[in-house]
Protein backbone atom coordinates (compact mmCIF):
# COMPACT_ATOMS: atom_id res chain seq x y z
CA UNK A 1 0.00 0.00 0.00
CA UNK A 2 0.79 3.52 -0.44
CA UNK A 3 2.51 5.17 3.07
CA UNK A 4 0.00 7.92 3.30
CA UNK A 5 2.90 10.45 5.11
CA UNK A 6 5.29 10.35 1.66
CA UNK A 7 1.79 11.07 -0.30
CA UNK A 8 0.92 14.14 2.75
CA UNK A 9 4.61 14.77 1.91
CA UNK A 10 4.06 15.44 -2.21
CA UNK A 11 0.94 16.99 -1.86
CA UNK A 12 2.31 19.25 0.48
CA UNK A 13 5.41 20.17 -1.52
CA UNK A 14 3.18 20.64 -4.54
CA UNK A 15 0.86 23.30 -2.71
CA UNK A 16 4.75 24.64 -2.05
CA UNK A 17 5.93 24.83 -5.37
CA UNK A 18 1.92 25.84 -6.80
CA UNK A 19 2.77 29.03 -4.47
CA UNK A 20 6.13 29.39 -5.26
CA UNK A 21 5.33 29.35 -9.16
CA UNK A 22 2.05 32.08 -8.11
CA UNK A 23 4.35 34.57 -6.35
CA UNK A 24 6.74 34.37 -9.44
CA UNK A 25 3.76 35.18 -11.79
CA UNK A 26 3.05 38.00 -9.84
CA UNK A 27 6.82 39.58 -9.57
CA UNK A 28 7.80 38.71 -6.39
CA UNK A 29 10.27 36.04 -7.14
CA UNK A 30 13.28 38.17 -6.13
CA UNK A 31 12.77 37.76 -2.13
CA UNK A 32 12.08 34.04 -3.00
CA UNK A 33 15.51 32.66 -2.98
CA UNK A 34 15.94 32.73 0.61
CA UNK A 35 12.66 30.75 1.03
CA UNK A 36 13.21 28.38 -1.29
CA UNK A 37 16.50 26.72 0.34
CA UNK A 38 15.91 24.79 3.12
CA UNK A 39 19.76 24.39 3.68
CA UNK A 40 20.61 27.70 2.57
CA UNK A 41 24.61 28.27 4.75
CA UNK A 42 26.20 27.91 1.92
CA UNK A 43 25.26 31.21 0.37
CA UNK A 44 26.63 33.82 3.02
CA UNK A 45 30.05 32.40 1.93
CA UNK A 46 29.68 32.99 -1.78
CA UNK A 47 31.15 36.18 -3.25
CA UNK A 48 28.72 37.74 -5.89
CA UNK A 49 31.50 37.33 -8.38
CA UNK A 50 32.34 34.23 -7.98
CA UNK A 51 32.60 31.25 -9.94
CA UNK A 52 30.56 28.48 -9.42
CA UNK A 53 31.89 25.04 -10.37
CA UNK A 54 29.51 22.52 -10.77
CA UNK A 55 29.97 19.42 -8.94
CA UNK A 56 29.71 15.87 -11.45
CA UNK A 57 26.39 14.34 -10.50
CA UNK A 58 26.35 11.92 -7.90
CA UNK A 59 23.58 9.28 -7.10
CA UNK A 60 24.01 6.85 -3.99
CA UNK A 61 22.08 4.64 -2.72
CA UNK A 62 23.46 2.71 0.70
CA UNK A 63 21.64 -0.18 2.37
CA UNK A 64 22.03 -0.01 6.17
CA UNK A 65 20.72 -2.57 8.18
CA UNK A 66 17.51 -0.55 9.32
CA UNK A 67 17.18 2.12 6.83
CA UNK A 68 18.49 2.97 3.12
CA UNK A 69 20.19 5.85 2.63
CA UNK A 70 19.68 7.99 -0.80
CA UNK A 71 21.56 10.87 -1.98
CA UNK A 72 21.13 12.52 -5.20
CA UNK A 73 23.14 15.84 -5.82
CA UNK A 74 22.63 17.38 -9.97
CA UNK A 75 21.35 19.72 -11.92
CA UNK A 76 18.26 21.37 -10.90
CA UNK A 77 15.73 21.24 -13.33
CA UNK A 78 11.59 21.93 -12.53
CA UNK A 79 9.59 18.66 -10.53
CA UNK A 80 12.69 17.21 -10.06
CA UNK A 81 11.57 17.14 -6.45
CA UNK A 82 8.53 16.04 -6.97
CA UNK A 83 9.42 13.45 -9.30
CA UNK A 84 12.47 12.18 -7.18
CA UNK A 85 10.08 11.61 -4.54
CA UNK A 86 7.36 9.77 -6.69
CA UNK A 87 10.45 7.74 -7.74
CA UNK A 88 11.37 6.60 -4.12
CA UNK A 89 7.65 6.18 -3.44
CA UNK A 90 7.18 3.44 -6.33
CA UNK A 91 9.76 1.66 -5.76
CA UNK A 92 8.51 0.90 -2.25
CA UNK A 93 11.09 3.32 -0.12
CA UNK A 94 9.21 5.29 2.76
CA UNK A 95 10.90 8.52 3.51
CA UNK A 96 11.92 8.60 7.41
CA UNK A 97 14.37 11.94 7.32
CA UNK A 98 14.64 14.05 4.67
CA UNK A 99 17.38 17.08 3.78
CA UNK A 100 16.80 19.14 0.73
CA UNK A 101 18.47 21.79 -0.65
CA UNK A 102 18.01 23.45 -4.01
CA UNK A 103 20.78 26.37 -3.81
CA UNK A 104 22.42 26.35 -7.28
CA UNK A 105 22.31 22.87 -7.55
CA UNK A 106 19.48 19.86 -6.27
CA UNK A 107 20.89 18.22 -3.11
CA UNK A 108 18.84 15.29 -1.46
CA UNK A 109 19.67 13.40 1.14
CA UNK A 110 17.04 10.99 2.66
CA UNK A 111 16.75 8.06 5.39
CA UNK A 112 14.08 5.72 3.64
CA UNK A 113 12.64 2.25 5.69
CA UNK A 114 11.83 -0.13 2.61
CA UNK A 115 8.74 -1.94 2.90
CA UNK A 116 9.40 -5.64 3.27
CA UNK A 117 9.32 -7.77 -0.09
CA UNK A 118 10.55 -4.65 -1.68
CA UNK A 119 13.70 -5.37 -0.10
CA UNK A 120 14.81 -8.21 -1.89
CA UNK A 121 13.09 -7.83 -5.13
CA UNK A 122 14.46 -4.04 -5.88
CA UNK A 123 18.36 -3.66 -5.50
CA UNK A 124 20.39 -0.97 -4.45
CA UNK A 125 21.45 -0.09 -7.86
CA UNK A 126 18.00 -0.46 -9.54
CA UNK A 127 17.23 2.45 -7.25
CA UNK A 128 20.09 4.23 -8.29
CA UNK A 129 19.69 3.46 -11.84
CA UNK A 130 16.07 5.06 -11.31
CA UNK A 131 17.09 8.11 -9.41
CA UNK A 132 19.78 8.78 -12.42
CA UNK A 133 17.10 8.44 -15.05
CA UNK A 134 14.22 10.10 -13.57
CA UNK A 135 17.29 13.04 -13.18
CA UNK A 136 17.18 13.16 -17.40
CA UNK A 137 20.67 11.04 -17.67
CA UNK A 138 20.91 8.60 -20.32
CA UNK A 139 23.34 5.71 -20.28
CA UNK A 140 24.25 4.58 -16.67
CA UNK A 141 25.53 5.61 -13.32
CA UNK A 142 28.78 4.25 -12.44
Amino acid sequence: GQNIHTWDTIDYMRELLDKIHRLQEEGMSENLSHTINLTANSSKDLKPNQVLVRNPPKFDVERRNKDTRVEVCCTAKPGLLISTLSTLDALGLDIHQCVISCFNDFSFRASCYEVGEHRSLVSSEDVKQALFRNAGYGGRCL
